[in-house]
């Protein structure tokens, strides 16, 4: 299968799969009245159809089992097996509220068996001095990373079309170091996903017609952090293949990883619990200097373009100095003083904007 099939079909397929499923699912909700529940943490006041995440897995899965080249492949077994928890675990969770503990349970299953599978953090690269992992690290360091990266995708998903459009950046990276170096059923499951998420974002960005909901955000979550470990790992697979720099996969998910430290640091500096939903996170943070929930969703996808290529222009640096350089980057760009200035200038140069509108009228 040439490049460009790999690339073309899945994200086409995939694509028409979820947008044509969307609206009937849309339909179903709005009979059985499975909307979206408001809070005082949400912006939305209008009922909105939930559970978008069942059209995006059916898009991923149905494309991925027509394309997929090696089915039978062991690690993939255990990865469609481990998708199908998470996705009960996420559907069940947005019909009944699922005690935060057993959703944790599902996600450590889920976690276990795609690490028993072989899909498993093998070397830190030299992050805090350490490189390759005794196997019963192995199987704890991915646990962790996998359960991590899954609730930070779950709590991006704030505004409409923000967990999505990073969602798609992720993957159509992934896509293309995965085509770059050969491994073609990984390169077709991210399009997969990329053009999946792709429908969904054409009835998902503001004002949204449908959520994704946990059905969808923690397959997503999930999906991306299993990919990553791959991207890290297929490099010892194969002799001969370059080695993929850590950096450029912790590029590609600073944004989500860094909103939940930062929230955590400042709910525990005020006092409250790290687990205490709040409106602390980046995208709050954004929108509330008055930026609309498309501009907010739009700085915050350049600011992981951004990231994703200082990993690539300073690829040979430390992983340690880039995870130090990217935090500290952070706290200078991702800010309230920094966005309310950005605000000020987004909002003079829109004033100007419509002057001119007006003036050629």
């Amino acid at each position: 299968m040439n490049s460009l099939f790999t690339f073309i079909c899945p994200l086409v397929i995939s694509s028409l799969v979820t947008a044509y499923l969307i609206p009937c699912w849309i339909s179903v909700c709005n009979k059985w009245n499975l909307f979206e529940k408001t809070d005082e943490r949400k912006k939305h006041r209008d009922n909105i159809p939930t559970l978008g995440g069942l059209a995006i897995y059916a898009g991923i899965m149905i494309t991925f089992l027509i394309l997929g080249q090696d089915l039978a492949a062991h690690t993939i077994k255990y990865l469609m097996a481990a998708s199908l928890i998470l996705f009960f675990t996420g559907f069940f969770d947005d019909l009944l509220d699922l005690p935060a503990s057993k959703k944790l349970i599902f996600q450590l299953v889920a976690a276990f068996l795609i690490s028993f599978g072989g899909t498993r953090i093998t070397n830190l690269y030299g992050m805090l001095g350490i490189h390759e992992l005794p196997v019963m690290f192995q199987y704890i360091v991915t646990m962790v990373f996998i359960v991590a990266i899954t609730n930070a995708y779950n709590l991006v998903d704030g505004i409409d079309g923000l967990a999505g459009s990073l969602g798609l950046v992720a993957n159509m990276i992934f896509g293309t170091i995965f085509i770059m170096n050969g491994f073609t059923d990984f390169a077709i499951l991210s399009f997969c996903i990329s053009g999946a998420l792709l429908g969904f974002l054409l009835y998902n960005f503001h004002p949204a017609k449908i959520f994704m909901g946990d059905t969808g955000s923690l397959i997503i979550g999930f999906l991306i952090a299993s990919q990553s470990i791959n991207v890290l790992t297929m490099s010892n697979a194969i002799p001969g293949i370059q080695q993929i720099s850590p950096a450029i996969v912790m590029a590609v998910i600073f944004v989500p990883v860094y909103d939940v430290i930062r929230v955590s640091v400042i709910r525990i500096l005020t006092g409250y619990s790290p687990f205490k939903p709040d409106r602390n996170h980046v995208h709050h943070m954004i929108s509330e200097q008055g930026f609309g929930q498309r501009v907010t969703t739009m700085i915050i996808v350049c600011l992981n373009v951004l990231f994703v290529t200082m990993a690539i222009v300073f690829s040979s640096l430390n992983i340690n100095l880039f995870v130090i350089l990217s935090f500290c980057l952070g706290m200078i760009m991702i800010n309230t003083l920094m966005m309310a200035r950005l605000a000020t200038l987004w909002g003079k140069l829109g004033g100007k904007l419509y002057d001119r509108k007006r003036l050629a009228a």
